[in-house]
């Protein structure tokens, strides 16, 4: 016997239709780099470098952050209404506060009361 060829139709279709060799991807599926001048490359870095900035501050606020205590959690609902949470409630431990949507910690239910928040109901 002679030499045997490898010969697949189907990657010969894929050699001819991408222009290259197997490893060269189709130019369909090769992702266009844009840039938009000089500025494109830097401006990524420092909007996560103004958003880390922005979370740091907004934690480092906090009362819990600071050691005081204050265990009341100030929460504002999908429809802007300012709910506080006080141990023990129903879901008191599912409420995060997000300092960032203005969401905040209390010390008493009085304090909460006069900022504006109402108690939540379960």
């Amino acid at each position: 016997m002679g030499n045997v060829v490898n010969f697949d139709p189907r990657k010969q279709r894929m050699r001819k239709a991408s222009g290259g060799g197997p490893n060269k991807p189709h130019p369909r599926y090769v992702r266009k780099r844009t840039t938009n001048g000089p500025l494109a490359d830097w401006i990524p870095g420092v909007a996560l470098a103004a958003g880390i900035t922005i979370l740091a501050t907004a934690m480092l606020t906090s009362p819990m952050a600071s050691g005081i205590g204050c265990d009341i959690k100030g929460n504002v609902s999908t429809t802007g209404e300012r709910i506080f949470h006080v141990p023990g409630q129903e879901y008191y431990r599912e409420t995060v506060v997000n300092p960032l949507r203005g969401e905040r910690w209390f010390c008493s239910e009085e304090a909460a009361r006069e900022a504006g928040w109402r108690k939540a109901y379960r």
